[in-house]
């Protein structure tokens, strides 16, 4: 039918993730990979989101060493450019706190649904996914989740919005991680790793980013 209406398709409050992959990221794996292995040796750790999992304490920004520094600081400058300070646009007044761990998930490990209150950004970094080849049957998939609820509710959940590209609307969206994988998300958005199936154990970090003195990407 012809559009008679002049229509402008405008997508209102659009999600940020930002998907990438470290630079030169060997070297720093083999040192993460290190004191997560020993801090695992030594620590129980703790059960949050984690479904069979092992999930270290959030201080690993101080057991960690330089390779924990290193990737925090990464993390600052991955987030840096895509954050603005209202009330100084052209001048950047903050800094950041980094809050970070470590989880490793054997064979059927999972994450249920969860988000992370009091953080602005929040980051996953994939060490070692422990996938054979490109992981297409071995699960593991970081989910993230709509946020315009009731949308994922609705009477006709079959019948939805199509993008501007042609494409429907998502109510969940899957990322297959690889080796040297950053994520970065909005902290309020919700998200879950789907039960992961390789044969290998599965290292991964999650970083929480709030806001607090100092210089950018600090």
């Amino acid at each position: 039918m012809e559009d008679r209406f002049n229509t402008r398709v405008n997508e209102l409050f659009p999600t940020i993730v930002l998907i990438g992959d470290m630079p030169d990221c060997e070297p720093l794996n083999q040192a993460l990979k290190d004191v997560i292995e020993q801090n695992r040796a030594q620590s129980g750790g703790i059960e949050r989101s984690n479904t069979l999992g092992w999930h270290s304490t959030t201080d690993m920004m101080a057991w960690g060493g330089e390779a924990a520094q290193a990737l925090g600081r990464r993390a600052c400058i991955l987030c840096d450019p895509h954050t603005v300070e209202l009330s100084s646009p052209d001048e950047r007044r903050f800094g950041w706190v980094a809050e970070m761990w470590a989880n490793v998930s054997p064979p059927g490990a999972s994450n249920q649904m969860h988000a992370h209150p009091g953080a602005l950004w929040s980051v996953v970094y994939y060490v070692d996914t422990g996938y054979e080849g490109d992981g297409a049957d071995q699960g593991g998939e970081l989910v993230l989740h709509d946020p315009r609820f009731p949308m994922n509710r609705m009477y006709t959940p079959d019948i939805v919005a199509k993008r501007t590209d042609g494409k429907p609307e998502e109510n969940v969206k899957g990322i297959r991680p690889r080796n040297g994988m950053i994520v970065a998300f909005p902290s309020w958005l919700k998200h879950s790793v789907r039960p992961y199936q390789g044969s290998r154990e599965r290292i991964s970090i999650a970083i929480n980013l709030m806001v607090g003195p100092g210089e950018p990407g600090r």
